[in-house]
């Protein structure tokens, strides 16, 4: 009767073990290791796309900077802004957004020129400089 009592034992404690080792198994295949992370094209591709956007975000600031000067003149000369200057600037501004949710993990949509330039918000005018 002992030995019965063993070997169910032995039975069940076995079976306990595969149990753990199947669990570990599927663990290991759901989720990858950090070497696999590391190693993992995605993640130095994803890294590559973000050194390039940063890269022409940097130029993009100086095109913004330069078009706020240009809409500033263009007002102080002729009285009012320039409406497709601000139109470059809206669409500029919502390709900046677009990046910024790239390079912040908030989409994995690539911006312009992996996808179309966005087109400008539609401005009512209350939301225009009024002229002066």
């Amino acid at each position: 009767m002992n030995n019965q009592s063993q070997d169910k034992n032995t039975d069940s404690d076995i079976k306990t073990i595969d149990d753990e080792r199947v669990e570990a198994e599927i663990v290991e295949t759901i989720e990858p290791t950090w070497k696999e992370r590391l190693l993992s094209v995605e993640h130095w591709l994803r890294f590559a796309f973000m050194m390039l956007f940063i890269l022409i975000l940097s130029v993009v600031s100086y095109l913004i900077i330069t078009l706020v000067i240009l809409q500033f003149l263009w007002s102080l000369i002729t009285g009012e802004a320039n409406d497709k200057l601000r139109d470059f600037g809206s669409s500029g501004a919502r390709f900046i957004h677009q990046v910024l949710r790239f390079l912040t993990y908030n989409t994995d949509d690539k911006p312009f020129p992996f996808a179309d330039w966005p087109e400008p918000e539609n401005n009512d005018d209350s939301d225009t400089v009024n002229k002066n």
